[in-house]
């Protein structure tokens, strides 16, 4: 909501100069208009590419193996999902995406109790659950950048997150390769 904010005293401070300079054209206004419209879109597109670092569903899978296969809560993990759930909350995302946000920022909020606390066991849902999330709003993010139609959130109920490969590959039912091993087979 900042960045909006901030982007419409831009739009007012240009309109205020272009005025000033004598310019106020019918013609002048319209172009104005889609030049702002495609700077807002470009500030937006460039907020969405920057946070798919921070909320790559690779770094998930290792801290929800930690947690789910090895009972442990990996020391980085309070900090990936504070950062993951951060980005959440600072983009102006889409209204396309809100629903997904909403959805993905809530199970977030769900891990980041479990960590404070230190409990693997509590974390143990929620981490399978952010997993799983990561990859489908990567996907609905992705989708939204080209222009296509996004997709509803999932349903709970059955989610699960793919296997990995070695590589970061996700593995979808070849369970051969297991997360800790790489693409030679060495672990």
């Amino acid at each position: 909501m900042r960045n909006r904010a901030a982007l419409g005293v831009l739009i007012a401070a240009a309109w205020a100069l272009f005025a000033a300079c004598g310019g106020t054209s019918q013609e002048d206004l319209a172009d104005a208009r889609a030049e702002a419209a495609r700077a807002a879109e470009a500030g937006q597109r460039a907020q969405l590419l920057a946070a798919l670092e921070p909320l790559d569903p690779l770094r998930y899978h290792h801290l929800d193996a930690m947690i789910r296969n090895d009972g442990m809560l990996p020391s980085d993990a309070l900090v990936w999902a504070t950062r993951a759930r951060e980005t959440l909350r600072w983009v102006s995302w889409p209204s396309e995406l809100s629903a997904h946000v909403a959805q993905y920022g809530e199970w977030l909020d769900a891990l980041l109790a479990a960590l404070r606390t230190g409990d693997a066991e509590a974390a143990a849902e929620p981490s399978r659950l952010v997993h799983a999330l990561a990859h489908t709003f990567e996907a609905a993010l992705e989708t939204w950048l080209s222009g296509q139609a996004v997709p509803l959130p999932p349903e709970l109920a059955g989610l699960e997150p793919p296997s990995h490969a070695g590589d970061g590959a996700m593995n979808h039912g070849d369970d051969a390769m297991d997360h800790d091993h790489d693409a030679n087979g060495g672990g």
